[in-house]
C-alpha cells in the first residue's frame, strides 16, 4: 500500500507524482491533466519516458493564485 501525503514526507521541493499532486490539491488526475492543456497549470516534469510529476512548489503556487482570485 503507498503511503498518503504527510508533512513529514514533504521536505525541501520534492516533485509529485501525479497521484499524489492529485492528494495534495484535492482534484483528480484528469482535472490536473486539463488544467495543463488549458494553461492554468504547467506541464509537469518529464522524469522517465513513463513518469512525470510537479514540483510541490509549482502545486502550491497554482493554489495561491486561485485563492487570491476567489478572494478579489
Amino acid at each position: 500500500m503507498r503511503p498518503s501525503i504527510t508533512a513529514d514526507l514533504i521536505q525541501g521541493d520534492p516533485i509529485l507524482r501525479p497521484r499524489d499532486a492529485a492528494v495534495y490539491t484535492g482534484l483528480t488526475r484528469s482535472s490536473l491533466y486539463r488544467l495543463v492543456e488549458s494553461g492554468d497549470l504547467p506541464r509537469p516534469i518529464k522524469l522517465t519516458k513513463q513518469s512525470s510529476g510537479w514540483r510541490l512548489s509549482t502545486l502550491e503556487l497554482f493554489i495561491a493564485k486561485h485563492e487570491a482570485e476567489v478572494s478579489s
